[in-house]
């Protein structure tokens, strides 16, 4: 879990083989928790790629190596996968990081990324 001026993110441990499509404009969701929405449903928490940080400059949203900075707004794609979120500290599958209470309840949807494209095109 990182923490930002008033927000939160998750970022794998570790990176997998998944092969969904996933896409969504990234929001601020429950809990402050950083979210990707479409135009389909209410957002999933993101889970972004190991070594992933916070931006530090007042902006709300991500560095991503090789990538660079994702803020509020952007349009995100990249291969991973959608699954639904593990019970807090108490009991995460292996390949999923907690994700704390406050982002949504148990089996809420997680968007894990394993490589991300950033489009700012507002």
């Amino acid at each position: 879990m990182l923490d930002g001026d008033g927000y939160q993110t998750l970022v794998a441990g570790a990176t997998y083989d998944f092969l969904a499509i996933v896409h969504g404009r990234m929001a601020v969701g429950d809990g402050g928790c950083l979210i990707l929405r479409d135009e389909t449903g209410p957002g999933a928490v993101v889970v972004w790629p190991p070594g992933t940080t916070i931006l530090d400059d007042g902006r709300v949203g991500v560095h991503v190596p090789e990538v660079g900075a994702i803020v509020v707004g952007d349009r995100v794609e990249g291969g991973g996968g959608y699954f639904e979120a593990p019970l807090t500290e108490d009991e995460p599958p292996g390949h999923l990081p907690p994700m704390p209470g406050e982002c949504g309840p148990a089996g809420a949807p997680l968007a894990v990324l394993q490589d991300v494209t950033r489009h700012n095109d507002g």
